[in-house]
């Protein structure tokens, strides 16, 4: 059924941003050649080829020591797990495998530490970094498979640097101390994994951070919306238009359907996106804003009347 009120149109203020979306639907900013190098791709997959065969050698020999070190690696492989989730994210079906992983870590326990134990320091710090990223993502996944949009508000940690803790994990690990060379892979790891992290991060900045947004007079209804701007679009790119509509982010996708010029104008180039088909609830929200912004511009008109004091 047509919404009643597609074809009114009403001209408001609002804090806008727009992010082109590529040929399959994705986000250009976080297509992921731009968030993971190949190098570093396969980088990561040599070390987990190379921490597959060492930590099979430390079963072997002592199983129980064995357990400290695969459950570091199996809660570093759920951080990439949820990074890789974000960079290929497309529909909310997987969200159930992503309960039972969640569930899976939360099963682990800070590892306790014997004083004499030289490598224990590095140990538990790995394991609190771990811990610091998967809390990150988890805050960042549990709105965002709802959603389809990651914010991420957190503060970055440093790089993790194994000298904090032992001064010749380099000379050890080249030594062929077996313990030595898994830590030191998992340091390596833990790095590449963070760096994307980060690239993730400055990739969603601008989505996550509203107040940053310009304003914008946009003439907008259900159906699409046009604004000034001096940017420059190209006809039928596919957008998603995010706006601030009264402290909450309602995100439209569309497309260009027009570009005018506007002689002797500050901004001088109207761009017209008409929406793709939205949700029940964003059509509420646009309406409902539209509604009180036109009752708002209704009472701007009408002169109140002066009523005299009681005591006057």
């Amino acid at each position: 059924m047509l919404n009643p009120r597609q074809f009114f149109w009403c001209d408001v203020i609002l804090p806008m941003h727009m992010e082109p979306v590529g040929r399959y639907g994705q986000q250009v900013r976080s297509e992921r050649r731009q968030l993971i190098c190949r190098e570093d791709e396969v980088r990561l997959q040599e070390i987990n080829e190379s921490l597959h065969d060492a930590l099979q050698q430390v079963f072997e020999r002592s199983p129980a020591a064995s357990q400290v070190f695969t459950m570091l690696n199996t809660r570093l492989d759920f951080m990439w797990w949820m990074l890789d989730f974000i960079i290929e994210f497309k529909e909310a079906s997987v969200a159930g495998d992503y309960t039972l992983r969640l569930k899976k870590d939360h099963e682990f326990s800070r590892p306790t530490s014997k004083k004499e134990s030289s490598i224990a320091p590095l140990i538990l710090g790995l394991y609190d970094a771990i811990d610091g990223y998967i809390q990150e993502l988890n805050d960042v996944l549990r709105t965002g498979i709802k959603t389809g949009e990651f914010v991420y508000q957190g503060l970055s940690q440093k790089r993790f640097d194994d000298k904090a803790y032992v001064k010749n994990l380099e000379s050890l690990a080249k030594s062929g101390v077996l313990p030595a060379k898994i830590l030191q892979r998992m340091v390596e790891k833990i790095n590449i994994q963070a760096m994307v992290l980060e690239n993730l991060k400055e990739a969603y900045r601008k989505t996550s951070s509203p107040e940053e947004w310009k304003h914008y007079q946009v003439n907008l209804n259900p159906s699409g919306c046009s604004f000034m701007t001096n940017d420059k679009y190209t006809l039928f790119t596919k957008m998603d238009l995010y706006m601030d509509i009264q402290s909450h982010i309602v995100i439209c996708r569309g497309k260009v359907v027009s570009q005018e010029l506007a002689e002797e104008a500050l901004l001088n180039t109207r761009v017209s996106i008409e929406f793709d088909v939205l949700t029940g609830e964003q059509e509420r929200e646009i309406t409902l804003f539209l509604q009180y912004a036109e009752l708002q511009d209704c009472m701007k008109r009408v002169a109140t009347p002066y009523i005299a004091p009681l005591n006057a």
